[in-house]
């Protein structure tokens, strides 16, 4: 069965290491973290902060974090305890307390963990949110943390575009990823699936802590603790919004370890190229990989394990609607054989899944 719900596995790690950590890792965190020196300048600042606070960090990196970024932590409670941790906290010790970050879109109720880094003069704060709250009256608005429009006022007329909840945005039509598209299929026919479904899946994982953060701060449940099919609608919509087509799960196949996503008016398979005429050089009559890669990301970030999604059909490719499996990571080379020899469609991949063993350990 394709448990999707099952508890998640957190990859531990010593959070005194955590300097060790790359940028990419620390993205991958479901919690805030920030880095400081000692006069509270801020030094990383990983996706799921940057998100939360709605603040792009390549604006926040470089800024003092309390006279700059989070006002509302200049007090005794945070900056006081802060300072009097650098000065007497020793290397590997921890500092736990609550605080609320008051923004001008909400207050954010948090857990703060504070740690000094190993062999290196740098503090980091581990920021869980609790709880997300209204933004309070009463909270003196000089003292409420940036918006992202504080720190970089005239981006604007920069050639920065934005949303609702300041992330940066592009506004690239369909035949960008059609002229992306051809471009492989001339300089590397071979590897397109490849690279596509990769970046799809880095999305994805970003987009993971995108829902993450609207579910948070719209019912206070992270997406773990609502159930599959909720989840479902929720990327569902996330997808649709966005004009990516209109995705709808099928949850029949999930006892065989198969879900399934057909996917409406892709905007990937639209824009491709028209499948080549009689005598050309074969091509890949699967379009949508960035799709795909994107709910393998999301749904690997909520179950806490990794999955693989593929594209089994494509209107690209002459099929009635596109179609996308979703099975655990190990079994995807079995999905992946049945493709190769020409299978579309989900029956083929089901049958497929069938023959092979299930304990089998695909290839790395």
């Amino acid at each position: 069965m394709l448990d999707l719900a099952r508890p998640i596995t957190v990859t531990p790690f010593d959070a005194r290491r955590v300097d060790d950590l790359s940028d990419a890792e620390l993205d991958a965190l479901s919690f805030g973290v920030i880095a400081l020196d000692e006069e509270g300048t801020v030094l990383r600042y990983n996706l799921y902060e940057s998100r939360l606070a709605r603040l792009d960090r390549n604006q926040v990196v470089g800024r003092n974090f309390f006279d700059d970024v989070a006002r509302c932590a200049r007090t005794e409670a945070f900056q006081g305890r802060f300072r009097a941790f650098t000065r007497e906290g020793a290397e590997g010790q921890v500092d736990h307390f609550d605080f609320i970050f008051d923004f001008k879109f909400g207050a954010q109720n948090v857990a703060i963990e504070l740690i000094r880094a190993a062999d290196a003069p740098r503090w980091y704060l581990f920021v869980n949110r609790t709880s997300v709250a209204p933004p309070r009256p009463s909270f003196p608005v000089e003292m409420l943390a940036a918006q992202q429009s504080d720190l970089a006022p005239d981006e604007d007329r920069q050639g920065v575009l934005r949303d609702e909840l300041e992330r940066r945005i592009v506004d690239a039509p369909a035949p960008f990823f059609a002229a992306l598209r051809a471009t492989c299929d001339r300089l590397a026919p071979e590897t397109w699936h490849l690279f596509a479904t990769e970046w799809g899946v880095q999305w994805g994982r970003r987009t993971a802590v995108d829902l993450e953060a609207s579910v948070l701060e719209s019912g206070g449940r992270s997406l773990r603790e609502i159930p599959m099919r909720e989840v479902a609608r929720l990327v569902s919509s996330y997808l649709s919004e966005r004009g990516w087509g209109s995705p709808s799960f099928d949850f029949a196949l999930t006892t065989e370890g198969l879900l399934v996503i057909d996917l409406a008016r892709s905007a990937l398979a639209e824009a491709a190229p028209r499948p080549p005429r009689t005598g050309s050089a074969p091509r890949d009559d699967l379009a949508c990989h960035i799709v795909a890669g994107c709910l393998a990301g999301i749904l690997s970030s909520i179950a806490g394990r990794r999955l693989a999604a593929r594209e089994v059909a494509c209107v690209a490719g002459g099929a009635h609607h596109c179609s996308i499996v979703v099975v655990a990571h190990e079994r995807r080379a079995a999905v992946d054989a049945a493709l190769a020899d020409g299978g579309r469609g989900v029956e083929p991949i089901r049958a497929a899944l069938r023959r092979a063993p299930r304990g089998e350990e695909s290839t790395r």
